[in-house]
């Protein structure tokens, strides 16, 4: 299967899915929360549109190898 990577980017409030095991590909999926609102996206935002990027790789035959920026998923409670 063909590798992908996914990155979440704050200061952008995107979630892409990049072609290649480190992500140095074509950019196939994006989800851009900064449309949804102008306030910081929530950690359940970023977690639900990581899955959505994750779901998205599936369809289109990718294997998630490696996630960038996933601590942004974690609340404040659960970070370390």
């Amino acid at each position: 299967m063909r590798k992908a990577s996914i990155e979440l980017v704050a200061p952008a409030k995107v979630v892409t899915l990049i072609a290649g095991e480190f992500g140095y590909g074509k950019f196939l999926y994006t989800v851009d929360l900064g449309a949804v609102s102008e306030d910081p996206p929530t950690p359940s935002q970023w977690f639900d549109a990581l899955e959505e990027c994750k779901r998205k790789a599936q369809e289109l035959r990718y294997d998630v190898s490696r996630v960038r920026g996933q601590h942004l998923t974690l609340g404040k409670n659960q970070q370390r």
